[in-house]
């Protein structure tokens, strides 16, 4: 279905008694602007004639009160059309943008995987207000042209058959260009969007990276690189717009060549067919004041056949950019949740994976055939080299992803038949990289949690070993955190996020490299605080350092989407395989690294 048809489907069913105000307001407006050309050439024909002595100034003055009446009139009717129809377009977009964001907020990983931020930012501002244009100007005013065009052709006709005929042959040819170039305008449009979409990619990628660029001295490559993607919407846009400026060139000059010929045969008209009978004059063809109303009318026809390119490129912006919004808004998230998905309540959290396999484009696996028992209050850790399948399947238990055979259960029931919201309270994610919201840290930490008391919050960044350092700021848990964070270190967002799940309480915990990029003095820190949180949760560790791993009830090792081996560390370290491999290469550097750094600590703090 075209987008512009689906929009218009949406203004009926939201909003179709406002859209009937607005088309009546046109109706009106129409009506007396279409009847003050004719009342002009009455007055005009009296005056010119000379039998009208008698009448006096009175029946002039009466056309002329009528023709301020008239124009009263549309100009009340007009507002009340530029009043309902922004209204409207507001409403739309209002609409449109609301379940444009709810839409994003329920598509799954897969979806996000594929996406730029600044392509989907782009849609949620540049198309979102390109249809509001339409809504406003295509949708409600355009009926207004509509009723110009056939309005003033019909009063022409009446007026003259032969100049109506004249002027209207060249209104096909010019709407057939208009059509034509409505559908250049449509590709062009659709690009600009794709580039600017592109463009906002790079701007955003730049802002949230630009302590990297500073680190390495690339302004100049990203100001270039920025410039390229400018100047191709620039382009493009010059491009669109000069089409439509072209088209609206062309249509102007034609009316003007009409026009001349319109002054010509019209006033031969008025002159051939002038007689004298009885001293009075007699006009057998046209009048002067039907030839000084067909002018108007026929200026009033140039009015929508020119803006009829302006409506095309409303209709054509609305098309490329409605349809962008629509791909999204028509998406259906591979994560569903049943219709007849069940509250899980609070679980114990044992865990099963039941011949789960998993792949993200449907077809080459990831995931092979897993099976996992954990018991309630298990620590598994999961190892393996990069790539290897680990995260995938931490991931899949709070369905992230859906799997693709086989089945993971929570509590012997199926993480597909529970609504999202009751799954995902019951498994808590603290990841690598911790998004921090531009807020209070109190609104931070009760992010899951919002009606949580203060004395909850407090509790959880004590547990956290974070309240002493809010504890000192001067606005302490009403301190606002500047964006993504800025503002605390790697490991206080760390600690925050802890604090964060700690206060939602959930029996299944996913711990995702959280020590990763922190000192040893903060990561004793950060493993203190962990020792709280998985008492007593059922803990999934994805983790390269051995005093973690060293710790769980069972280590599963991954290899390219299978479970290579499983068994506790000092089981695993002594037999050959990819967890000697992996022990020897990445966590025996690391534990000796450590080692060193607490001992160089000690040292420091004993002198």
């Amino acid at each position: 279905m075209s987008p512009v048809i689906r929009l218009y489907k949406m203004i009926l069913h939201y909003h179709g008694r406002q859209l009937a105000l607005g088309y009546s307001a046109t109706l009106g407006a129409a009506i007396a602007g279409l009847t003050i050309p004719w009342v002009l050439g009455i007055g005009i024909d009296r005056v010119i004639d000379p039998t009208n002595e008698t009448q006096g100034t009175g029946a002039l003055l009466a056309l002329a009160a009528i023709i301020v009446l008239l124009g009263l009139s549309r100009g009340l009717f007009s507002w009340a059309q530029t009043f309902i129809g922004e209204g409207l377009s507001q409403k739309i977009a209002y609409r449109i943008r609301n379940d444009y964001y709810d839409q994003l907020q329920h598509l799954s990983f897969a979806f996000h995987d594929k996406q730029t931020t600044g392509s989907l930012m782009s849609r949620a501002t540049a198309d979102v207000e390109a249809v509001r244009m339409f809504v406003n100007m295509g949708a409600v005013r355009s009926m207004l042209i509509v009723l110009m065009l056939f309005g003033a052709a019909i009063a022409m006709l009446i007026t003259d058959v032969q100049l109506a005929l004249i002027t209207l042959a060249f209104v096909p040819v010019l709407l057939f260009r208009a059509i034509r170039t409505s559908r250049r305008l449509r590709r062009l449009w659709l690009r600009v969007q794709e580039l600017t979409g592109e463009m906002v990619a790079t701007l955003q990628e730049n802002l949230t990276g630009i302590r990297v660029v500073k680190a390495f001295a690339a302004e100049e490559h990203e100001i270039s690189k920025f410039r390229v993607r400018s100047q191709a919407v620039a382009h493009q846009t010059f491009l669109a717009q000069s089409t439509w400026a072209k088209n609206f060139a062309i249509m102007n000059f034609s009316f003007m060549v009409v026009m001349s010929a319109i002054l010509w045969f019209g006033g031969n008209r008025v002159i051939d067919g002038r007689e004298v009978v009885n001293g009075q004059i007699l006009y057998l063809n046209m009048t002067p004041g039907e030839l000084a109303s067909f002018f108007v009318y026929m200026n009033m026809l140039i009015m929508p056949v020119r803006m009829s390119g302006w409506i095309v490129n409303s209709f054509s912006r609305a098309s490329s950019s409605g349809q962008r919004l629509f791909d999204i808004l028509d998406m259906k998230s591979p994560v569903q949740e049943a219709p007849d998905a069940v509250d899980v309540g609070r679980s114990s959290g044992r865990v099963t994976f039941d011949h789960v396999s998993f792949a993200y484009d449907g077809v080459n696996d990831v995931l092979h055939d897993i099976n996992v028992e954990v018991p309630v209050g298990a620590v598994v850790a999961l190892v393996g080299r990069p790539g290897s399948g680990k995260t995938t399947f931490a991931h899949l238990v709070p369905r992230f992803y859906d799997v693709t055979e086989g089945r993971i259960l929570i509590d012997g029931r199926d993480i597909r038949d529970l609504t999202l919201e009751s799954l995902r309270r019951n498994v808590g994610v603290i990841q690598q990289d911790v998004f921090i919201h531009t807020a209070s840290i109190r609104d931070n930490v009760a992010y899951g949690y919002v009606e949580a008391h203060m004395d909850d919050v407090v509790g959880a960044m004590k547990i956290a070993q974070l309240h002493d350092f809010i504890d000192e700021l001067p606005s302490a848990y009403e301190t606002v955190v500047g964006e993504r964070g800025i503002g605390l270190s790697g490991g206080q967002r760390q600690r925050l996020a802890i604090a964060r799940t700690i206060l939602l309480d959930p029996p299944v915990l996913v711990l995702d490299d959280s020590t990763s990029s922190v000192d040893v003095h903060t990561e004793r820190l950060i493993l203190h605080a962990l020792d709280e949180v998985i008492e007593g949760r059922t803990t999934f560790l994805i983790s390269n350092r051995f005093h973690a791993i060293a710790q769980a009830d069972e280590i599963l090792v991954f290899q390219d989407g299978r479970i290579a081996q499983r068994g506790k560390h000092d089981d695993l370290v002594d037999v050959p395989g990819e967890y000697q491999d992996l022990y020897a290469s990445q966590m025996r550097p690391f534990e000796e690294a450590r080692v060193a750094a607490l001992e160089a600590e000690r040292a420091q703090g004993g002198d």
